[in-house]
């Protein structure tokens, strides 16, 4: 009597969909995507790795490397993680970041020339130079199809018009909260969370709307730091910059 060797059964729609472990890279702009390793290259956290989008590559540093508690949620669209950039790669990477604020200076003329009620923010060219994404933010819906058709035939390539909120435009500036350092949303925060004046009413802060807002004129995102401590949740966290600084001191 011989053992049978088990078959490895049908793979689940998940699995064929999602064979990679999943790898957090972030973009200009902190802009944060997963990506499949499918090649299980498992780059090390802060390494820069080629990414493959709808329409080509881009390049990105890896934020999170594989874990058990990334995950992709079944049935969205990821895409996968191609290589490490090479040297050469980083350089092109350093000499588009000049490209980002050459065009930017362009499409401003542009927006003048339409008169379009907009603020542009911030410009950003995909690394195979398929695609360049400008973000601006405006009181109310802007039609810029015009300008669209105008920027492409300047450019030559596939334009892309995002408009952003406030505090998303706070990110990409970047810039010092009223603590004195560093934007957190352009530091750490992945994510904005719903923040409200109840939060600051629980704290017993003085509700003083120059104290609360941020340079994005929306509530400071610190305000949530606190409030897990103040419900029946976990304790509160509190400022990563403090606790940062209590750390080096």
């Amino acid at each position: 009597m011989t053992d049978e060797v088990p078959t490895p059964g049908p793979a689940t729609p998940e699995e064929e969909i999602h064979p990679g472990e999943p790898v957090c890279v972030r973009f200009k702009g902190r802009r944060v995507e997963i990506f499949r390793d499918d090649e299980r290259l498992k780059p090390p956290l802060g390494a820069f790795v080629v990414v493959e989008t709808e329409r080509g590559c881009d390049l990105g540093e890896v934020v999170e490397a594989p874990s058990p508690g990334l995950t992709i949620r079944p049935g969205s669209r990821s895409r996968r993680l191609l290589r490490e950039a090479t040297p050469e790669e980083m350089q092109r990477r350093e000499a588009m970041r000049a490209e980002d604020d050459a065009s930017l200076a362009v499409v401003r003329e542009r927006v003048k020339h339409f008169g379009l009620p907009m603020h542009l923010v911030d410009a950003e060219h995909q690394f195979d130079g398929n695609r360049i994404s400008f973000f601006f933010t405006a009181d109310h819906r802007v039609d810029f199809r015009d300008l669209v058709r105008d920027l492409a035939g300047i450019f030559r390539t596939r334009i892309e018009l995002r408009q952003i909120g406030t505090r998303e435009a706070a990110r990409r500036l970047g810039g010092l909260g009223p603590c004195g350092r560093d934007l957190c949303c352009g530091c750490f925060l992945a994510d904005f969370e719903r923040v409200t004046l109840q939060m600051a009413r629980d704290q017993n802060l003085p509700i003083n709307p120059s104290r609360l807002s941020g340079i994005c004129g929306r509530l400071l995102c610190c305000l949530t730091f606190e409030e897990c401590g103040n419900r029946n949740g976990p304790p509160a966290t509190g400022c990563p910059h403090a606790e940062g600084a209590a750390d080096s001191a």
